[in-house]
């Protein structure tokens, strides 16, 4: 007993001298931290803590430093913060520039999403619709039901839950093809009203172009097609499950190349998405046409640079596109049939399918997320306009896990994303997201917490990590055990059957570079709230800070 006593006592020691300059009130909560650091050198990193108020005293040195401040908020509700800083002894103060500018995004590029609204609520409220039960028999004909799709017959397809409104489609590309989830049909369907030159629409669907969407989706041979990559990190699309009001299982997909919002659109809008009510029996969803199928805007897809080639803007958003649709199909069975039977948080869902984008832009040959060359794995140059990161640096104080079905959500989703590829175990990562038993962000802890460098860490940890990234994100040259975006190049990574490569970051190679915000101002929940102290500082600088007791405040030194 001696022996263990004699061993406490320098370790509550060690935890007194931790908490010294602090007090906590009754509930827990700091109410004050006062703190001296010294920067010897950067990049430099230190976590201030999570209190109400912190008042930190900051060393510079002679050589000048770029001092940032970055608050998480790990809180479910918005907190208002106040800063004040003291500069002493300064050179090249910058201070922040304040602006607001989203407004200048909309000239800058299309607007790309990927559902409308009432097929986002369907996934929203899938928790309802599994579990209901069919009461009805709907006499079909078996033979109508099997019979083999044959190229150039028309049918029509269902576009909303009750069969409202709906489209005839010709089918114009069947093919079989063998793939590690056995031998898989794909046939891919136009509107009538959307297919050959002279259709209504403002642009066509031509044969070239279904040949072309049908042979990058599914082809002969192995690692080398959409299915073959997405299949490779997250599984089959479509199997045995336990549900008696889904469809039996089958190795036939559809893509539906249609006007999606009849909007006749060539400068964006909704290119595709998957539509779960497809998986259920007519028993029980009026509207479902009992296949697992995609969607696709045929409009934008046969939307060219003059004449239309599969290398153009446009046909290769669609790809990606279908990618990112392919990995909501197969997240529904492998994640919500299998395994939860319960909505996925659509954020997290969301950004499985932006980091499914992310992942195979270098092998679409695509500029991808990244708003970069595929043949470039740099971070780029200066100025780029391309990609999802141009809106996320306008908006990346909004709250991460806060779906409100805008494009800025997209980017920002995209971003936390491609930092989980990048620091715990790309595909891997994603894979490991989709077979847990979760459906919220334990589901991303979990899969983190499975690999060597994230054994410990919670998801507050994450949301914090995934700031000071994007901080570093302009340095190439980090060591390992900083949260990094950017290596200088391509970031090889195998999984299965495949080697994806990972392109490198800096948000601030993108226009507009990220925003930095007052003195005053809100962090939204589960977000984070990026304010530069200055440029060029050296000497002792004072920071007051002001917050709930929810908040860490982390100092970055570049």
């Amino acid at each position: 007993m001696r022996f263990v006593m004699y061993m406490l006592i320098p370790i509550l020691m060690f935890f007194s001298l931790l908490s010294c300059g602090s007090n906590s009130d009754s509930s827990g909560i700091k109410r004050n931290i006062s703190t001296e650091i010294t920067v010897l050198e950067a990049p430099f990193v230190k976590r201030l803590g999570i209190a109400e108020q912190i008042h930190a005293k900051i060393s510079l040195g002679e050589k000048p430093k770029d001092v940032y401040m970055l608050l998480s908020n790990y809180g479910e509700q918005n907190m208002d913060v106040k800063i004040d800083k003291i500069l002493k002894h300064s050179d090249k103060i910058i201070s922040p520039i304040e602006e607001n500018i989203s407004d200048k995004l909309e000239h800058f590029q299309p607007t790309i999403v990927h559902a409308p609204r009432e097929v986002e609520l369907f996934r929203e409220h899938i928790k309802t619709y599994l579990n209901r039960k069919i009461k009805s028999v709907v006499k079909t004909d078996k033979n109508e039901k099997s019979k083999k799709v044959v190229q150039g017959e028309s049918h029509r397809f269902y576009l909303d839950e009750n069969g409202y409104s709906s489209t005839v489609a010709t089918a114009r590309k069947v093919v079989s093809v063998a793939t590690v989830y056995g031998v898989k049909k794909l046939s891919v369907w136009v509107s009538d009203d959307s297919f050959g030159v002279g259709c209504p629409k403002a642009r066509c669907v031509t044969q070239t172009m279904v040949d072309a969407l049908a042979n990058s989706f599914l082809k002969e041979g192995s690692d080398n097609d959409v299915y073959d990559w997405v299949s490779n990190v997250f599984g089959a699309e479509w199997g045995s499950n336990n549900h008696s009001n889904m469809i039996s299982t089958n190795n036939e997909m559809t893509i539906l190349l249609t006007d999606i919002d009849n909007d006749n659109s060539t400068n964006g809008g909704v290119l595709g998405y998957f539509y779960p009510k497809d998986n259920f029996k007519k028993e029980v969803m009026s509207g479902s046409n009992e296949r697992i199928m995609l969607y696709a805007d045929g409009v934008l897809f046969a939307n060219g640079n003059g004449s239309w080639s599969m290398h153009d803007f446009w046909p290769k958003e669609m790809i990606s596109t279908l990618a990112h649709e392919f990995q909501h199909m197969i997240h529904f069975y492998q994640k919500t049939t299998l395994r939860t039977d319960d909505t996925t948080d659509t954020w997290i869902n969301e950004m499985l399918s932006e980091s499914t984008e992310d992942l195979i832009a270098s092998k679409i040959q695509h500029t991808g997320s990244r708003g970069i060359d595929y043949r470039i794995g740099t971070a780029g140059n200066k100025g780029n306009i391309l990609g999802r990161y141009p809106l996320f640096n306008a908006h990346n104080n909004i709250s991460l896990t806060r779906w409100y079905g805008g494009v800025e959500n997209y980017s920002v989703v995209n971003a936390f994303g491609a930092f989980l590829l990048r620091n715990y175990g790309g595909a891997k990562v994603l894979h490991d997201i989709v077979y847990n038993n979760f459906s919220d962000e334990k589901a991303i802890v979990k899969a983190v917490q499975q690999t060597p460098q994230g054994k410990e860490k919670v998801f507050n940890d994450l949301l914090r990590e995934w700031g000071v990234a994007v901080l570093f994100s302009d340095n190439p040259y980090l060591t390992e055990t900083l949260p990094h975006y950017n290596t200088g190049g391509y970031m090889p990574n195998q999984y299965n059957l495949s080697t994806y490569a990972l392109g490198s970051i800096n948000f601030f190679n993108y226009n507009p570079q990220p925003q930095f915000y007052g003195e005053m101002g809100t962090v939204q929940a589960q977000g984070n709230y990026y304010y530069k102290v200055g440029t060029g500082l050296t000497g002792d600088i004072t920071i007051n800070l002001r917050l709930n007791g929810k908040t860490e405040a982390t100092l970055i030194v570049k």
